[in-house]
């Protein structure tokens, strides 16, 4: 038994979607979906720069102290990373338009749960960059020092 606006978990206990919840679920589907849409024409541009990234390492390899294709290869690995989040935040809008509109409880239901998958990678990717931070201003202090600072 299924109501309109209604939300059954698995103990039979009702969670009611209130109108204004479901106003700010439409919202924040829409922000997502825009974030995400962003994110694929960011990811496309980084693409971009890192094919050039390597097209200019052949000629300009010998002038630069550092190799551009060492550069191009970081932006594609960034790009594979970011691109899991940025996926499964344009799951959570898509999933959450045709829960609202059709009223489907499970298809709300696997929104929600790519919402939480975007978060749970974001603050894993989080507390890996934090902990990455130290190591890298530790070498960097230990790089200059080396190179007589």
């Amino acid at each position: 038994m299924e109501n309109l606006g209604t939300i059954e978990n698995e103990n039979k206990n009702e969670l009611i979607l209130e109108a204004q919840a479901e106003v700010y679920l439409r919202e924040t589907r829409k922000w997502a979906k825009f974030l995400a849409i962003v994110g694929f024409v960011f990811m496309g541009l980084m693409a971009l720069v890192s094919i050039g990234m390597f097209a200019f390492s052949s000629v300009m390899g010998s002038m630069m102290p550092f190799p551009m294709s060492g550069i191009g290869i970081f932006y594609l690995l960034f790009i594979v990373l970011y691109c899991v989040p940025i996926y499964y935040l344009f799951q959570f809008s898509n999933k959450a338009k045709y829960a609202l509109e059709s009223r489907h409880t499970q298809t709300l239901t696997e929104s929600m749960q790519y919402l939480k998958s975007h978060y749970k990678f974001m603050g894993i990717f989080t507390i890996v960059m934090l902990s990455l931070y130290p190591i890298m201003i530790i070498g960097a202090i230990i790089f200059g020092a080396s190179q007589g600072f």
